[in-house]
């Protein structure tokens, strides 16, 4: 397992990237004031953004109101 770390203005936390038993697939759970705080929910959709400096961005995908 490996280790991220989630930076924001207030606060950051370093995050473990988790593998599902099932599938292989990668995943982090993000924590619950973290998710209130940026006003996400579970099953939102988000998109990873690199950054030109090798940085990550995560970014909720806003659905079209007319989807």
């Amino acid at each position: 397992m490996s280790t991220k770390r989630v930076s924001s203005v207030e606060e950051s936390s370093t995050l473990v990237i988790q593998e599902d038993p099932d599938t292989g697939e990668p995943f982090i759970e993000l924590p619950q004031r973290l998710l209130e705080q940026l006003g996400w929910k579970e099953g939102d959709d988000l998109q990873w953004v690199e950054g030109t400096d090798g940085s990550w961005t995560i970014k909720k995908v806003e659905k079209d109101e007319d989807e």
